[in-house]
């Protein structure tokens, strides 16, 4: 089996976001905290990034504004703070074509991308019909099918027709018609502490799988493309994956995750999770200026 070390870094963020937004049907609840992530794996002779963040120029800066995102650092900030330049990094996962998550991919200017062809093709489908029917390409950065363009002449890019093991116990691993038509997730498997699972936006944060209050019962996001029956379903795939361990998935929207993994507060704001490590590697955050 292989072995990975794991971080999620916070690269902006939402200060106040509607509780509806996270929670399906939870609307005039107020507001709560919403970070804005993407993952690190590296070890068997990889670098990997699930998702990009995105670029506060242009459509991306449009984007954020409209969201209120705010705090934006680029990637040689945020993964500057674990020792990564961006450049080595040779993976790149795109969990769904949303300009949070996968309009960054420029800062990456050596790896491989992995995308659900479903995604791609179903954008390219939506974006053709008459005007009335755009909201189904809402929060997608057009910009993307361009650049996707440049890596398919580059020898860069693929695009999965559901699940593929992209790096050893690495898994991609389709969600189509949740989230997204074509989203999918990230399952890693190490062999000294188990299984992880990066969610991608199937999940925002730990009530969508425990709960209101706990009491078990899931809750779809607030904003989703496809069905809420598939949402539900990928909920209970990916609980099956990590054995109930719901902690071992990993939303990148939840501000909960510095309080379950050792962690790291910037003088910006923004955090590192350091998830796991594998033997014999070091601690990335140890020493760091700023501790939560």
């Amino acid at each position: 089996m292989a072995e990975y070390s794991v971080w999620v870094v916070e690269y902006a963020r939402v200060k106040e976001y509607p509780v509806g937004g996270a929670l399906y049907g939870r609307c005039n609840e107020g507001h709560m905290p919403f970070p804005y992530c993407y993952g690190v794996i590296e070890g068997e002779g990889h670098l990997a990034v699930v998702d990009t963040g995105y670029d506060c120029v242009g459509n991306g800066k449009a984007f954020a504004e409209l969201c209120n995102v705010t705090d934006w650092q680029p990637p040689h900030v945020v993964l500057g703070r674990l020792g990564i330049d961006p450049a080595e990094v040779d993976t790149v996962i795109l969990t769904h074509n949303h300009f949070d998550h996968a309009g960054g991919t420029e800062f990456f200017p050596k790896a491989h991308f992995y995308i659900q062809e479903r995604e791609v093709s179903k954008y390219l489908w939506a974006a053709c019909l008459p005007d009335r029917y755009q909201w189904l390409t809402t929060g997608c950065d057009p910009d993307l099918m361009v650049l996707l363009s440049h890596y398919i002449k580059q020898g860069r890019l693929t695009l999965v027709q559901g699940n593929l093991e992209v790096m050893p116990g690495v898994e991609v691993v389709a969600a189509h018609d949740t989230h997204t038509a074509g989203s999918q997730y990230v399952t890693i498997e190490n062999a000294h502490d188990g299984r992880w699972l990066m969610a991608g936006d199937n999940v925002y944060v730990y009530e969508n799988l425990l709960g209101m209050d706990g009491d078990g019962r899931y809750v779809p996001i607030g904003l989703m493309f496809g069905s809420l029956e598939r949402c539900i379903l990928t909920m209970e795939d990916m609980r099956q994956y990590v054995g109930g361990e719901i902690t071992r998935v990993l939303p990148f929207h939840e501000a909960n995750l510095w309080k379950h993994y050792p962690g790291c507060l910037f003088s910006d704001g923004l955090h590192v999770a350091e998830i796991s490590l594998r033997p014999g590697a070091s601690s990335r955050i140890e020493g760091a200026a700023y501790h939560d």
